[in-house]
């Protein structure tokens, strides 16, 4: 009971406490990698923040084969606003090379339209991957015999080229060749990365290639390596774990092949497969990293190497002399960015200058952020911002140069100080002094002591309303408790329920009897009387019913005078009940017996309770 009246409460104060979910939506695209070749998988998402119950759109796009895998929503509590979201997967495998946009892709919430941005990605040719010995390696070189001669496993690492340079992000792919055996458990790869930082590996992919007639189910595990020093580098071997499913030979009623064309799903396997574990190891592969050229370089290079596109915004761009403007520099691409630095201003005259700020760098993304204060109403511009990097593919350096930003300065706010020359000018004893300064409108000096601190206003907290609303939640418990035990108490207690009741009880038959009264229903009137003072002697001193026991009544501190009253009482219903009275004789004694009973149970209640604080 006490849980059952709590719980609305708790209800109540978790309800106001959170707030609603956002209901900003906005559509975002990825894909990886963007550079491929031929045949290999890419991954493609669409993400739908502030919203979970979108539809996925469809795709057909010219050049790939596309899958759908599925959704996959979420939801997080953040500053207390409750963010949705959902990510359309899919596999997309090229059909030919080339370089390819890939959207905008459009996706409908709630009647608005939305798109995403156009990616682009590049399809290779596909390359055979020379083997240690120089010739082409193929993928079932490796034939570890899984209970029959025709089950092939192999495994393959490979980059799309093995000449690179310093900090370059380098895809790798590990791919799993499966021919005719059954495996289950199957690990994430690993591989030897000494002199690399490795990213994690991104959900496999799935395909069906034949080769030299057989076909085989490829799963391709994708990730990024960046070389963190140059010369040549041993990348590698990969391995993977798996377990092998062989059939159960004797001693099984499912070892007969003939069960084989109908048990072939996970949980028959079990009853006819043997499980063995087997490691799977590729060839390592070797790459060249090429330390950067020192030709060309810029002067503002800090190390980023990729592809990248520079934002600049500034606020505010309407302000006075003297007032700072925040410049928030933000750099986006693919790439190594983690020894870059703050992009640098083509020139800085007129501007007093900080240090930048570095922000967080997530994956191939970096912010910086810098303050400039103009010193001259005549500047009409923030400068113009320049960014380098290698970029890999040109082999040759970049530089980003973003656009000036238009400004408005105003002369300052404080007046200009006047010189006020005194005597001729030319005069020997001429002499300039200052005006005094208004008061406030000069430098601020820093006080030494900080003085009387006074609150703006009176917390919420201390107000006289808060704090009498504080005992509010233990009354309404210690309420909710009592009700709970006089509840419990009534079921299982049946003298403390009659107890309880006899009071009420009484009064509703007295309002009967005055009832019968009115309606001058005599006989039904005094054996309403009768059986009201009856039960409510029998409940309230835990006496049999049907009659009065004086003795008893005497015994529990009734008095002899509430007793001669009971007697006279009962004498008088007697005698009117079963004489053969008249009418006007009932009718002269029914108020003053009806008045004596009302006296008689007034009484019994102060005696019951002298005689409980006794007994107490």
């Amino acid at each position: 009971m006490v849980r059952s009246a709590c719980i609305p409460f708790l209800f109540l104060v978790f309800g106001l406490a959170c707030p609603a979910p956002a209901s900003e939506v906005s559509v975002h695209a990825s894909v990886r990698p963007q550079r491929t070749t031929l045949g290999e998988a890419l991954m493609l998402s669409i993400e739908v923040k502030g919203a979970q119950n979108t539809p996925a759109p469809s795709l057909n796009i010219d050049g790939f084969e596309s899958r759908y895998l599925g959704p996959s929503t979420q939801m997080s509590l953040s500053n207390g606003q409750v963010t949705a979201s959902v990510q359309h997967r899919y596999t997309l495998v090229p059909l030919k090379p080339g370089q390819f946009t890939l959207g905008p892709f459009p996706l409908e919430h709630q009647g608005r339209q939305y798109h995403t941005d156009p990616l682009t990605v590049t399809i290779a040719a596909a390359q055979p991957t020379p083997s240690p010995s120089g010739r082409p390696s193929s993928p079932v070189q490796q034939r570890p015999q899984a209970g029959s001669d025709q089950n092939t496993l192999s495994l393959e690492l490979s980059v799309p080229r093995h000449e690179v340079y310093l900090h370059e992000r380098v895809p790798v792919a590990v791919k799993l060749y499966i021919g005719a055996a059954r495996v289950s458990d199957v690990q994430y790869p690993q591989f030897s990365t000494d002199g690399f930082s490795v990213e994690p590996f991104s959900e496999p992919t799935q395909r069906r290639q034949t080769l030299d007639g057989q076909t085989f189910t490829v799963l391709h595990f994708d990730t990024e390596v960046i070389p963190l020093r140059s010369g040549s580098l041993a990348l590698g071997p990969a391995s993977l774990q798996l377990n092998v499913l062989t059939r159960r030979r004797g001693g099984s009623p499912f070892s007969d092949p003939f069960f084989d064309r109908f048990f072939q799903n996970d949980f028959f396997s079990t009853f006819s497969s043997e499980r063995r574990r087997l490691t799977l190891r590729s060839d390592p592969l070797t790459l060249s990293v090429q330390p950067l050229p020192e030709a060309s370089r810029p002067d503002n290079f800090s190390g980023a190497v990729g592809a990248f596109e520079l934002e600049v915004q500034a606020t505010p761009q309407d302000l006075s002399v003297g007032d700072p403007i925040t410049v928030q520099m933000r750099i986006n691409g693919a790439g190594y960015l983690a020894d870059a630095a703050a992009p640098t201003f083509v020139q800085t005259d007129g501007f007093r200058t900080y240090e930048p700020l570095a922000g967080k760098t997530q994956g191939s993304t970096k912010s910086f952020e810098q303050v400039l204060i103009p010193q001259d109403q005549t500047l009409d511009a923030v400068p113009a911002a320049q960014f380098s990097y290698f970029d890999p593919q040109a082999r040759r350096y970049r530089t980003l140069e973003s656009q000036p930003i238009a400004l408005v300065v105003r002369p300052p706010k404080t007046a200009t100080r006047k010189t006020v020359v005194t005597g001729h000018p030319d005069a020997p004893s001429a002499r300039s002094q200052d005006e005094q300064e208004a008061l406030g409108q000069d430098i601020v000096y820093i006080k030494d002591e900080p003085g009387s601190l006074v609150p703006h206003a009176r917390p919420w907290y201390r107000s006289l309303g808060f704090l009498l609303w504080q005992p509010l939640p233990v009354l309404l418990f210690l309420g909710a408790w009592w009700y709970d035990q006089h509840r419990r108490r009534l079921r299982g207690d049946s003298r403390y329920a009659r107890f309880t009741v006899a009071g009420k009880q009484a009064r509703q038959s007295l309002t009967q009897a005055e009832h019968h009264l009115t309606q001058e229903e005599y006989p039904a009137l005094y054996t309403a009387l009768t059986r009201t003072l009856q039960a409510y002697v029998s409940a309230k001193f835990d006496l049999p019913s049907g009659g009065i026991d004086t003795q008893a009544l005497r015994e529990r501190g009734v008095s002899q005078a509430c007793l001669e009253q009971i007697e006279r009482v009962e004498e008088i219903c007697e005698r009117v009940r079963f004489a053969q009275g008249t009418t006007a004789s009932m009718r002269d004694k029914s108020h003053e017996t009806l008045s004596l009973v009302r006296q008689i149970i007034d009484q019994l209640e102060r005696a019951h309770r002298q005689f409980q604080m006794r007994a107490a």
